[in-house]
């Protein structure tokens, strides 16, 4: 039996070009991509471990309040961070009840086209009610204290999270030790979150200089007056940028 063998045909090589479908980009938000760990988390934001895992995947009856991406690790975003931070915030320096802020943002969640929405819209006050800026949507009914009072605790925690024009969160700026996140008046501003620059760990400002990368030059025997030299910053920004990071060795 005599079989046929196909003839299979080359191109001619000389003069040909071979194209390829352009694959298309994947575009990712760098102020959602799953990026730290909840240890990380939890240091950055001076928060136990305990309340980050509570916030992020819930307990018995209660959901979580802000969205993760990934579970197992359990991986926060930037804008994770952003939420959490200024959820504790109300918690723990306004001390407004932990029902009353949960039943709001679950009702928030649900109604804004956001899955991020503290995250993405700013706070603002009027009357004795937090509302969102530029919305009449209710957030929290301050029964305890005035317009003023709440002004006078929440805004400077809420001034270390700067928005773009549209009011969303870009860039955090965390207290570097217990002592400023309980007298924020008076806290620096050396240490800043940029999901846009060194992807996105601690590092002093205007720098990619992280405070993990200054905390093993110390480490490794160089002294603050030799970092602030070779960095070009002061004493007192390069101590602060380490103090981060020692009290993230001692927790």
């Amino acid at each position: 039996m005599q079989v046929r063998r196909r003839n299979i045909l080359k191109p001619d090589t000389d003069g040909f070009r071979y194209t390829f479908a352009a694959m298309p980009k994947l575009k990712f938000n760098p102020l959602e991509i799953p990026n730290y760990t909840v240890e990380e988390s939890a240091r950055y934001l001076i928060v136990p471990v305990s309340t980050i895992k509570y916030w992020s995947i819930g307990g018995a009856g209660a959901a979580p309040l802000t969205t993760v991406y990934s579970r197992r690790p359990l991986l926060l975003s930037f804008k994770n961070l952003v939420e959490l931070y200024v959820l504790e915030s109300l918690k723990e320096f306004h001390d407004i009840g932990l029902p009353r802020i949960r039943r709001s943002v679950e009702e928030l969640r649900i109604e804004k086209p956001s899955k991020y929405p503290l995250a993405d819209y700013q706070l603002a006050t009027r009357s004795r009610k937090i509302y969102l800026e530029g919305d009449r949507d209710e957030l929290i009914n301050l029964t305890a204290s005035g317009q003023h009072a709440f002004k006078a605790i929440m805004n400077p925690f809420l001034k270390r999270v700067e928005r773009n024009a549209q009011g969303i969160a870009e860039r955090l700026f965390p207290f570097t030790s217990r002592q400023h996140q309980q007298n924020p008046d008076r806290a620096p501003r050396v240490v800043v979150i940029d999901p846009r620059v060194a992807f996105g760990m601690p590092v002093l400002v205007g720098s990619r200089i992280s405070t993990a990368f200054l905390m093993s030059r110390k480490n490794g025997g160089a002294s603050i007056s030799k970092l602030a030299r070779d960095y070009g910053r002061s004493e007192t920004e390069i101590e602060e940028a380490i103090s981060l990071e020692e009290a993230k060795a001692a927790a």
